[in-house]
This record gives C-alpha cells, structure tokens and sequence, in this order.
C-alpha cells in the first residue's frame, strides 16, 4: 500500500526538526517552534490518525530532547500546546475533509457507474438509433413498395408547394418523369389556370389542417374521364404541418355508373309519373269498366281458377234471380236451378259454362233454362263463356255473358213456323204455277207451228214474246223451287273434294265453253269441302256460268278456278276478263231478281243469290271484288271443318 506524499514529507520533517532541536545549539529555545510544521503538513494530509500519531511524535521528540539538552522548558510548553491545538483546531477541519473525500469518492464511484451506465446508454442508443435508422428505410421502402402499387395516384409536397414524392402509378398518368417533378411546383408542370385550382386546394388544406375530397373532369382524346382528389395535410412529430399529401383515384367507371344511375333514377321517377298517370287511368278505366257492367243489360259474372265470385254484375242477378253466393262449384246448379233447355234435365257441373271457361274451354251461345224460387218465370238465357289468362298466358278464371233470350226464342219459333209454311206455300205455289205456264209454252209453240203461216209478222212477235216470256217465267220458278229446296235440303256434313265439283260443273258446261272458245284454267290442289256436294256444285256452276256469259264483246272468256283460303273460312275464288261489277252493285247482284246489265243478256238475275244462300247455308260467304288486271274475282266459302287436299 502506498503512502501519500504528505506522509512521508511530514515523517522526514519530524526527524530533521529533531536533529536542528538536537545539534543546534543557540539561545533561546525558537528551533522548539520548527517542531509545528510536521504536524501541520500532517493536518494536511487530511488523516486524522495520522495528525495524532504525527503531533505525538513530535511530542516524544520534543521532550527527548529537551531531557538530553536540559534546555529551558517553556518554550517547548507552549509548543506543545500549540501542537495539540493544532489538532484540536483542525480536527474538524480533518473530519469535514475526510467526509468530502469519502463523498468525493462515493461520488467518483457513483460517476464511474453513471459512466458506465451512461456509456451502456450510449451504446444501446447507438444500437436503437441504428436499428431505427434501418427500421425507418425498411418503413419508407415498404411504403413506396405498397404506395407504388396501390391503384391510385400519391403525391406529397412541402409547405413550399414543391413535390417530394410521387408514386409510380402518378407518373403513369401524367407522362412525366421522377427528375422533371421532384423539387418543382405545380406552376412548372402544369397550366397556369391548372395550377392555380391545385394551389388554392392546398393552402387550403395548409391553413385550415382539414382533408378536402374534389371530383376533377378532363379530356382524354375524345373522351371525358373522372379524377377523384383527396387532400389531406401532414405532420411531423411535434404536430407541426409540413406538407400535404394528395391521393388521385381513377373513378371514371364509377362517375359513370352514377351517372347512369341518375339518369336510370330519372327514368324511373318519369315511369314512376306515368305508371302513377297510368294507374289513376286504370282506375278511371276501372271505373268506367265498372259502369259498363253495371249498366249492361247482358249479365256478366266472372270467377277465379278456384271457383269463387269475381264480380256479378246487377244484370246477372236480375236475370238469375239472385247474385253472387258463397257456394262450391258442384252446387250452382241447384242452387241456381239451372236446367237444360228441356227444363226437366239439371245441368251437370262439369257441363255448365262458366267451370268450361275456368278449364280452359270457349262456350258459344249455350242455352240454358233457369228456374228457382227467386225468378217468377222461368227463362231461357243463351250464354258466351271465355277463359280469363293473365298477360303471360297463364290461366286467371273464367267469365260468361248471357241474356234472356225466351222471347227471342218464341219469336224465333214463331218465324221458323211461318217460314216452313212459306216455303211450302213457295213450293207447292212454283209448282202448281208451272202446269198452267207449260199449257201456255206449249199451245203458243203450237200455234206458231200449224198457223204461223197465216199471221202476219205483228202476229208471230207476240207469240214469240209470249214464248219466250213463258220460258223466262218457268226459270224463275225454277230458281225460286232452287231457293225453297237449299232452305230446307242442305246436308253439310260430308267432305266434298273441291276438285271433284269442278270437275262435274265443267263437263256440264263442256259444250258452251267450246262454243265461246273459252280458255279455263284450274289452280290447284283445290280443298276438301264441308258441304252438300248438289249445292256445291249448283253454286260453282252458277259462278262458272255467269263468267263465260258476261265477257268482253268480241273477245273468248278467260276464267280462273283457285283455292281460296282466308279469314271468312275455306273455298273456292271464280276470276273472269269481263266488264267487271260496279262499285255500287257489288251488294245488289247477290241479292234475288237484281242484274248489273240488262235484258240483252239472257237471265232471271237469281243465279248470285242461289250462290250467296248455299254458301250463308254452310256457315259462309259469297262476295265479288275487282281482279287485277280487268275483270272480276267471285269469292264462295264454306264453314270451317274442311282441310286441304
């Protein structure tokens, strides 16, 4: 262990102050005062077991030498006194020294640790300052990574407006390069006008510290797209606004759709009107409907898929004898009394109209005999029944429409009674009439016969006329016994091949088609015919007939056979190169006794109504039209039942 100088230096001085108070020898006793100084120096040490030690060394010298000189002894009194009031004086001074210096060194220690912890501080900070140094690359890396692929544009610019950074897809949509932005303004990339709106977009953000959201518009080419702007300030770590940053997303596709959607909104709220315009038309229409039905004199009832009352108009019931009631549908007709036209049969549910029309089937003046307590009278009602479907074709119900037709029946009686005795009063009539008219013809050809020779010529032309007026008598009797038979002889049940009468009523008319030179054509296949083949053929034979009398003067007739297929039903069409029908006796030339040209053409004028009543007979028609070209086109047709050929 070493000891520190002062020891040593106070230890040294003792000894040579002994040896000056021992080998000099002067009066006096002032070398005894020399004796201090190592005590002092020992005081200064700071130690006080060594001040001690020290002034009780000089103590023990200080009286040896005085023991071995003999010297006077106050002097070395008042030293040592001095010597231990040094002691005593410094002793505090010792003990505040010592505890500075063991504070010093608890202090020293201390600064040592906080050194080292300081240093142990300094070396993680390094390390923390390192990690997050590299932290913060990896951050800003990973940023511009997710930032450069994000699908929209991102920007950023100091509080200077200048850009400090831009992502890949910005650079993209604008064609510029990283250099020509970074460190720029917007007044050095774009117009003036531009540039002004960005800026005045981020000061705003600037001053205010709030995010603004803008949709931009521009023109690509010929087309116009969308931009929507976010922007949005930012901070650095004391809160402080640095910049802003600015996020530009394409949303053209979206604009777009909005605007399709406004547009579709528009739409809808102008179909919306006129569905609200249409609907108050419907309950108008409803209304009126209502009004129709209630006014009718025809009842009209309607019924769902499952049989239950739609509507039951006031005729209904006042024709039924009572409205709607809650009953199924294998009790309308005995609640209803509803009876075949015998009035004795009730109708079976499955045979009554309105379920028909519910299943689908058309009913066609069916008569039905009603007869219940509710109804005074019993009446016949003839009744129409259609299905009800829904727009898409799908089954709705059934509705039926009746009337009373008891008087119409009666009526209908009565005039088929009168018309069955008129045409046997007709008949017996035309035949008795055509005895006497043959006596007449035949007489009068007599007389010209035997005594022609003695009547002048006056004479002969009024029996001639007479003849002749006898033989145009006996035709028209003959058509009037053809009419009266169609009436009460027609048969059309039977399939007659169209090409078969033809066939007959051109053999029939072989010989006059030589003599006129006509050119007749047949354009088949003809049809198969639902029709009474001796009517039929009575009928084509009359068209055939009239269309090689009644052509042009000095030129051979030209007539036409087709199949004739149509809205009115299945026939034949007769085509001729005649004069032609006038407008105005297109109707009159069908009707009995009634011509289109005079008497210098030989006929009764009841060939067209012969063929207008076979054909209403068999459910048809007959008319005449104008055939292109010149001429006529004669049109007959027959119930519908029959089928091509």
């Amino acid at each position: 262990m070493s000891l520190a100088p002062e020891f040593l230096l106070s230890a040294v001085t003792a000894l040579l102050v002994c040896g000056v108070d021992l080998f000099w020898r002067s009066p006096g006793s002032q070398q005894a005062v020399l004796y201090l100084w190592p005590v002092w120096i020992a005081a200064r040490t700071g130690s006080l077991r060594w001040t001690v030690c020290m002034s009780a060394t000089v103590t023990f010298l200080a009286m040896g030498v005085w023991l071995v000189r003999t010297c006077a002894w106050e002097p070395r009194a008042w030293m040592l006194v001095s010597c231990w009031g040094i002691v005593l004086t410094v002793l505090p001074l010792i003990r505040a020294q010592r505890q500075s210096k063991e504070s010093e060194a608890r202090l020293k220690q201390m600064a040592e640790q906080r050194g080292e912890q300081l240093a142990l501080v300094q070396q993680q900070k390094s390390t923390l300052e390192m990690e997050a140094e590299q932290a913060l690359r990896d951050s800003e890396a990973l940023y511009h990574s997710l930032v450069d692929h994000l699908p929209l544009a991102v920007l950023r610019k100091d509080r200077q407006h200048r850009y400090t950074f831009v992502n890949r897809k910005f650079l993209d949509f604008s064609s510029l390069s990283l250099p020509r932005i970074l460190g720029h303004t917007d007044y050095d990339l774009f117009p003036d006008e531009q540039a002004d709106r960005y800026r005045a977009g981020d000061e705003r953000v600037l001053q205010t510290g709030l995010p603004i959201d803008e949709i931009e518009s521009y023109r690509r080419g010929d087309e116009q797209r969308w931009v929507q702007v976010h922007k949005s300030p930012v901070y650095d770590a004391n809160k402080q606004i640095v910049g802003t940053q600015i996020l530009v997303s394409d949303v053209t596709d979206r604009r777009r759709a909005e605007m399709s959607l406004e547009a579709s909104a528009r739409e809808l709220e102008a179909k919306n009107l006129e569905l609200k315009r249409k609907g108050e038309e419907l309950e108008d229409q409803a209304e009126l409907l209502e009004a129709i039905l209630n006014s009718l004199a025809d009842g009209v009832v309607v019924a769902d898929e499952q049989g239950q009352f739609l509507r039951w108009n006031p005729a209904a019931a006042g024709l039924v004898g009572l409205g709607a009631t809650p009953v199924p549908r294998e009790e309308w007709a005995q609640v209803y009394g509803l009876y075949q036209p015998d009035g004795k049969t009730p109708f079976a549910q499955e045979e009554l109209p309105l379920t028909r029309a519910i299943q689908g089937e058309t009913v066609e003046n069916l008569e039905i005999l009603v007869r219940n307590p509710h109804r005074g009278e019993p009446a016949v009602i003839s009744v129409n029944g259609r299905p009800l479907r829904y727009a898409d074709g799908r089954a709705r119900g059934g509705v039926v429409v009746f009337r009373d037709v008891t008087a119409a029946r009666r009526a209908a009686e009565e005039i088929r009674a009168k018309k069955e005795d008129l045409e046997t009063l007709l008949y017996v009539t035309s035949h008795d009439l055509r005895e006497p008219l043959r006596a007449i013809q035949s007489f009068s050809r007599l007389v010209v016969e035997r005594y022609g020779e003695r009547l002048d010529d006056k004479g002969r032309d009024f029996l001639n006329r007479v003849v002749r007026a006898g033989e145009r008598l006996d035709h028209l009797l003959q058509d009037v016994l053809t009419l009266s038979r169609i009436e009460r002889t027609v048969d059309r049940s039977a399939q007659v091949p169209a090409q078969g009468v033809v066939d007959d009523v051109l053999r029939q008319l072989d010989t006059r088609i030589r003599e006129t030179q006509a050119a007749v054509t047949v354009q088949g296949p003809l049809p198969i015919l639902r029709a009474d083949r001796r009517w039929a053929t009575q009928a084509v034979y009359n068209l055939v007939s009239n269309a090689l009398k009644y052509s042009r003067p000095g030129i051979p007739p030209e007539v036409e056979i087709a199949p004739w297929n149509g809205p009115e039903g299945q026939g034949l069409v007769v085509r001729d190169r005649g004069p032609g029908v006038p407008p105005e006796f297109e109707e009159r030339i069908f009707q009995l006794f009634q011509r289109a040209v005079g008497r210098e053409i030989e006929g009764t004028g009841a060939g067209l109504a012969i063929v207008r009543r076979v054909a209403e007979r068999h459910g048809g028609k007959a008319w005449v039209r104008p055939r292109e070209g010149g001429g006529s086109e004669f049109i007959m047709t027959f119930a519908a039942g029959g089928r091509d050929a």
